[in-house]
C-alpha cells in the first residue's frame, strides 16, 4: 500500500462526480468535498480494510475492483460484494462505531480516495440533501442485497451465471464490434465462490452457455456475450 497523499483526481472532482450519491451536489460544494479527500493505492491481493476492524470514513473505488467477503468458520472465504470502480464502501459506519463484518480486498492494482468521518459529517451538516440520499442509497443496495441473498437457493445454476454475466456487464465490459467482452474480476474459483457453486458445476455451465451459442469464452478471464436478448431472458426465467 502506498502513503495516503492528496489525490490530482479529487482536487479535480473525477471521484465525486463519478459516484451518483453526489451527482445533485452543486460544484462549489463537490470540490469543497474532494479537496479534503486523500488517494491510496494497493496492489492485487492487498487488504483496504480487514474484518473487524473500525472504518476511518467513506472510501471511493476510482480505478481498478476490489471483493468484499468473509471468512467462515472453516476457514473457507464467501465472497459478499464486488466493488468496481467508481463504487464505495464505508457509509453505513459513518453513522456508527460499529466494525467491519468483511474484509475488503483488492482484485488488481486499486486506486482509493478516502473522506473522513469528521469531513463526512461537516458536508452532511451543511448539505443535509446528502444524507437523505446516503439514506436512499443504503436502502437501495441493502434490498439489492437481500433479493440476490434470498434468491440465490431458490434460483437454479443457469439463472445464477445469467444474472452474474448481466450484472458484470456494464463495470467490465466493452464493446468489441458487434459484442460485449466482459473482462472478469474474479478466478473461475472465485466466480464459483460467488455464485454458491461448486468450481465443476460452473465449468460445464459455461461449456453449456458455449454449445447454445449464448456466449464465448476467450481465455480464462474473458467472455464475449453473443446473444444478449437469451442471456436477458434465461435471468428472469422462473424455476
Amino acid at each position: 500500500m502506498e502513503a495516503s497523499i492528496q489525490c490530482q483526481s479529487c482536487v479535480n472532482d473525477h471521484c465525486i462526480r463519478s459516484v451518483p450519491l453526489f451527482a445533485s451536489l452543486q460544484p462549489e460544494a463537490v470540490h469543497a468535498l474532494t479537496s479534503q479527500m486523500e488517494h491510496t493505492s494497493f496492489q492485487k491481493g492487498e487488504i483496504l480494510i480487514r474484518e473487524g476492524d473500525r472504518a476511518t470514513g467513506f472510501t471511493v473505488i476510482r480505478k481498478g475492483s476490489a471483493k468484499a467477503y468473509r471468512t467462515n468458520a472453516d476457514g473457507r472465504e464467501q465472497i459478499l460484494y464486488i466493488f468496481p470502480a467508481n463504487d464505495y464502501y464505508g457509509a453505513r459506519f459513518l453513522f456508527t462505531e460499529e466494525s467491519v463484518p468483511y474484509t475488503v480486498e483488492a482484485l488488481e492494482e486499486t486506486h482509493v480516495c478516502i473522506l473522513s468521518k469528521a469531513q463526512f459529517a461537516s458536508l452532511i451538516e451543511a448539505h443535509s440533501s446528502v444524507a437523505l440520499q446516503i439514506i436512499e442509497a443504503m436502502a437501495n443496495r441493502m434490498s439489492r442485497l437481500e433479493t440476490a441473498m434470498q434468491s440465490m437457493g431458490g434460483r437454479n445454476a443457469d439463472l445464477r451465471i445469467a444474472s452474474l454475466l448481466l450484472e458484470f456487464k456494464e463495470p467490465y465490459g466493452h464493446y468489441n464490434g458487434p459484442y460485449i467482452e466482459i473482462t472478469l474480476p474474479l478466478s473461475r474459483e472465485g466466480l464459483a465462490n460467488y455464485l454458491g457453486l461448486a468450481r465443476e458445476t460452473l465449468s460445464r455451465k459455461l461449456a453449456q452457455f458455449e454449445s447454445d451459442g449464448l456466449i464465448e469464452q476467450i481465455g480464462a478471464k474473458v467472455i464475449r456475450i453473443v446473444d444478449l436478448q437469451r442471456l436477458v431472458s434465461l435471468s428472469v426465467m422462473v424455476d
